[in-house]
């Protein structure tokens, strides 16, 4: 009886110890909000404070510098709900959830989000074009950049981002809209 009780309570400790190694690591994927982290891509120092709440608050000299910050905290706080609201309008959802959502990629591979995104953003006059620009590249220097695992869902889904293309931005805008 007493070696059944010792097994089992070196099973708890192993148990527990493997849990907290899984929680810390885990939580790598969490957003690091402090300290600075150089970054190339943008003209001039953008500063990124986080209220009392964790809303990102975005300074920098240019509009432009501004939409890279924002790319930057888009990706580290909300990476899933990017790659989804990406995968959605361009009828691309199949390939990380599999055969439950083939019908809904079909229907909105017919409605051509993708495509209208693309003309549109041949269609934008320079100073627009790098407003999206700079956001997508804000998204793709935190994907470059980032040293943690990435969020559970794409763990759970085994899936890794793709960089992000100025025309993502406008197939969500569009699917909004």
């Amino acid at each position: 009886m007493k070696r059944i009780v010792q097994t089992l309570l070196v099973s708890a400790a192993l148990l527990c110890l493997m849990a907290g190694g899984a929680y810390f690591w885990a939580r790598g994927s969490l957003p690091v909000v402090d300290g600075s982290i150089e970054l190339a891509g943008i003209s001039a120092p953008v500063r990124i404070t986080r209220d009392r709440h964790a809303v990102p608050h975005i300074y920098a000299d240019s509009v432009v510098d501004v939409m890279f910050g924002l790319g930057f905290v888009h990706a580290q706080d909300r990476l899933w709900q990017l790659e989804v609201n990406r995968r959605i309008g361009s009828g691309r959802l199949s390939e990380v959830m599999g055969i439950a959502t083939v019908a809904t990629d079909r229907f909105l591979r017919t409605l051509g989000i993708q495509q209208a995104a693309e003309r549109s953003y041949n269609e934008l006059d320079k100073e627009t074009h790098e407003v999206i620009d700079s956001y997508a590249a804000g998204v793709n220097a935190f994907l470059s950049s980032r040293a943690g695992p990435l969020p559970p869902e794409f763990l759970l889904l085994r899936h890794e981002p793709e960089p992000w293309a100025p025309q993502d931005t406008l197939v969500w805008a569009k699917m909004m809209a």
